[in-house]
């Protein structure tokens, strides 16, 4: 038992045999005539009770107060979680997108980043409108991909996309259970509330016209991107463990991209 709590439960025990003696002590002591036989009865005061109410209360919050709550640990696969990753196969959302599977997993992104897409996808769903993930990080093997089937899905060669940085996503509205691709004014809907995000949208862009494309790089070129840097992310604070979230990001991408190289090689 806690010592704060054994010096309360003993204020509790004298003072309740304090009060018993009190009120038994009558019982035993000498006849005496001159209270013409009324009872005698020791009353307990109401300060009395107040003060003992108060000693138990200031021991037991002692008691709670002293009492070092315990670690919480958290345990993170820092090894396989790559392979919990969400993913899905072509045509998944009747777009011809190739063979290697798309990596669909938020926990792919850049920390800052997919904090901002969660955002997006909350404010479009405020307005009634359902977004599903098509594409999150990409991996060098699935861009060139992408660039072996012509410029219509990408005039950029791996490691030159963001989607290679975790700093991209690729998203399309859900209408009835189907994704609507051709609804222009529903995109612009979409990619405005993306903006205001902060994030670049590829619907403002024309080669490609890219509306289901969303990215941030928080002003870092893809010259300082491939030299292995990243954006500087505004309240820090905020991200306390970045830098090693990043170092299991891009084990985890390592991992990615060593299972669909090894497919195209099949």
């Amino acid at each position: 038992m806690h010592p704060s709590l054994k010096v309360a439960f003993a204020i509790v025990l004298s003072c309740s045999c304090t009060v018993a003696f009190a009120q038994t002590s009558a019982l035993f002591r000498s006849y005496d005539c001159r209270e013409h036989g009324e009872p005698v009865v020791e009353e307990i005061t109401q300060d009395f009770l107040q003060i003992l109410k108060d000693s138990i209360t200031a021991a037991v919050t002692r008691s709670i107060v002293d009492i070092e709550p315990e670690p919480l640990f958290i345990e993170v696969d820092t090894i396989d979680g790559w392979k919990s990753w969400a993913f899905v196969e072509n045509f998944a959302f009747g777009k011809n997108r190739g063979d290697l599977p798309m990596i669909t997993d938020l926990n792919s992104l850049h920390p800052f980043f997919r904090d901002r897409i969660i955002e997006l996808i909350d404010a479009c769903r405020q307005k009634g409108i359902e977004l599903a993930i098509v594409e999150t990080y990409r991996t060098p093997s699935k861009q060139h991909e992408y660039k072996t089937m012509g410029k219509k899905y990408t005039s950029s060669g791996a490691g030159r996309s963001k989607h290679q940085y975790g700093l991209a996503i690729d998203l399309v509205p859900i209408v009835d259970s189907v994704a609507i691709w051709d609804n222009a004014a529903l995109w612009r809907k979409i990619g405005v509330t993306g903006e205001k995000l902060g994030l670049r949208w590829g619907g403002r862009w024309k080669k490609p016209y890219d509306p289901g494309h969303f990215e941030w790089t928080g002003g870092a070129s893809t010259y300082n991107l491939v030299a292995g840097g990243f954006p500087q992310v505004p309240n820090m604070e905020h991200y306390p463990c970045l830098d090693e979230d990043l170092r299991i990001l891009r084990r985890y991408w390592s991992e990615w991209e060593v299972s669909q190289s090894s497919l195209t090689r099949k």
